[in-house]
C-alpha cells in the first residue's frame, strides 16, 4: 500500500472510530432507560437491536439484485460482473462476516444483564457503520476505512464487553 493510501486509511479509520464512539455515547445518554425483567425479554430486545443492521444488509441485497438485473448479468460465475456488482457483493460478504461476530455478542450481552440502553445504542451504531462502509466502498475502496473501523469497534467492542460481563467485570 502506498504511503498516501496508508495515511488515508489510517485517517479514515480514526474518523470512523471517533464518530462511532461519539454516536454510541450520545445514544446511550439520550435513550431512555429500557426495562427488561427477564432474560427472555432482554434477549428479545437485543434481537430487536440487531434489526437495523439486518435491514441495512437486506437493502444491500436488494441493490445487488437490482444491479444484476439492470446489467443483465444473471450468472455470477460467468466473470462478467462489473465493478459495482463486485463491490456490492464484497460489502454484503463483509457484512455477513461482521454479523457473525456481532450477533452472538449482542445476545450474550443481553443475557449477562448489562444495561439494555447500551445494547440498543450499539445496534444502531453498527447499522450506521455498515451503511458508512457501503457508501465509502461505492466511492472508492480506500474510502471504506471509516465504516470498517466503526464496524470493527462495534463487533469487537460487543465481544469484549460480553466477555467482561460474563466474567463479572462489567
Amino acid at each position: 500500500m502506498a504511503s498516501g493510501a496508508r495515511l488515508l486509511s489510517i485517517g479514515g479509520s480514526g474518523l470512523g472510530l471517533g464518530v462511532a464512539a461519539t454516536l454510541f455515547v450520545a445514544l446511550d445518554w439520550l435513550l431512555p432507560p429500557i426495562a427488561a425483567a427477564t432474560t427472555a425479554e432482554r434477549i428479545g430486545l437485543a434481537a430487536l437491536a440487531l434489526l437495523p443492521g439486518v435491514a441495512v444488509l437486506a437493502l444491500m441485497i436488494g441493490v445487488q439484485m437490482l444491479l444484476r438485473f439492470a446489467a443483465g448479468t444473471f450468472d455470477p460465475t460467468a466473470g462478467t460482473d462489473g465493478p459495482a456488482l463486485v463491490r456490492t457483493q464484497r460489502v454484503i460478504t463483509n457484512t455477513v462476516e461482521q454479523l457473525a461476530v456481532f450477533t452472538p455478542s449482542m445476545l450474550a450481552l443481553a443475557a449477562a444483564g448489562v444495561p439494555m440502553r447500551g445494547v440498543v445504542a450499539l445496534g444502531i451504531v453498527f447499522a450506521v457503520a455498515r451503511a458508512a462502509f457501503w457508501i465509502g466502498y461505492a466511492i472508492h475502496p480506500l474510502a471504506r476505512a471509516p465504516g470498517m473501523a466503526a464496524t470493527a469497534a462495534c463487533s469487537l467492542g460487543a465481544l469484549g464487553w460480553a466477555v467482561l460481563a460474563w466474567l463479572g467485570l462489567a
